[in-house]
């Protein structure tokens, strides 16, 4: 089990109404342990019989990238609803395949996109909508881990560098800002995209920087690195104000500093240990669409996820960067 599926259980469990149905994996030892570790009632050493057991209603996958849509489209076929990890898929004709499967089988899936139901995003948000701040004029976000000075002795086989497993900044991190920019442009398709990468030797992208233009002449300048740290933060650049947004993939606090008064807001919203790292709130989301009878959330539909696709679609067919097996 990776290390996104541990951070989850930080959240999961105290999820209103959640019951730990089963784990699966392709190693049935390790699924034993996960689901003891945490306490699943069953464990499953495929991934068929943990989709297909009659107790489990709701899959969450959280599998290498290039498993996504295979799995997501055999869960939704069984009936069973999904909260998938991003990226979604590897491509967006991967999502357009999910998106059609969930909306045939009357099924629902959710991108899992942890970042848009955290408080101080919504509460952003909630301002943009509102024109408080103006038009969005400009957005930057970067989102970076890494060393450089190792770039080129990382080990070609690792999740973050193989191509047989969709590896790269971009599919990884870069997926989120991306969506942050979609989602602080309310969906705005952009109508231009420019990228440059840096490969690795193994043939992914370390580094990207991506700049995109709207209609209404906005611009978003988005970066992702997996061999260089960075700032991670997000500036969201407004007619009257400018936000402030540390750490904005699960953010706890913003600032807003307001042209015409000079003066400086502080937007604190804790998310505190009984919501673990923060997964709670997308938990939360999957329950309360479930419990409505819906079968897409309004916070990330599937045509949200598909927009999304399509522009990282764009980013990889400038860099050249394309998958063994696309």
């Amino acid at each position: 089990m990776g290390s996104i599926t541990r951070r989850m259980m930080t959240s999961l469990p105290v999820a209103q109404n959640t019951v730990l149905a089963a784990a699966g994996s392709r190693d049935a030892e390790k699924a034993k342990a996960f689901a003891k570790e945490y306490g699943f009632a069953k464990s499953y050493g495929t991934y068929t019989d943990c989709i297909n057991d009659p107790d489990v209603d709701i899959i969450y996958i959280a599998t290498p990238h290039q498993l996504h849509a295979s799995l997501a489209i055999e869960a939704l076929e069984a009936g069973k609803a999904v909260l998938c990890e991003k990226p979604p898929t590897v491509n967006a004709a991967e999502m357009k395949r999910v998106a059609e499967c969930a909306r045939k089988n009357n099924v629902f899936f959710m991108e899992a996109m942890w970042t848009r139901f955290f408080p101080i995003n919504r509460k952003i948000k909630e301002i943009i909508d509102s024109n408080k701040a103006g038009q969005v004029t400009l957005i930057e976000a970067d989102f970076g881990f890494g060393d450089w000075s190792h770039r080129k002795t990382l080990d070609p086989e690792a999740r973050h560098f193989a191509p047989v497993l969709a590896g790269g900044s971009l599919l990884d991190i870069g997926v989120y800002t991306a969506s942050y920019s979609d989602y602080m442009k309310g969906g705005m398709k952009p109508i231009e995209i420019k990228a440059l990468a840096s490969m690795t030797d193994s043939g992914v992208d370390g580094m990207a920087a991506v700049i995109m233009k709207y209609p209404d002449g906005s611009l978003s300048v988005q970066r992702s690195s997996v061999v260089q740290a960075t700032r991670n933060c997000a500036m969201i650049y407004c007619e009257k104000c400018t936000i402030e947004v540390p750490d904005f993939w699960h953010p706890s606090q913003a600032s807003i500093t307001w042209y015409d008064s000079e003066t400086q807001e502080t937007i604190d919203m804790p998310y505190t240990k009984s919501y673990g790292e923060g997964f709670y709130f997308e938990c939360e989301e999957v329950m309360r669409c479930l419990d409505a009878g819906l079968k897409e959330s309004p916070l990330m539909t599937l045509d949200d996820s598909i927009r999304i696709m399509e522009q990282l679609d764009i980013i990889r067919s400038q860099i050249g960067l394309k998958y063994p097996f696309e």
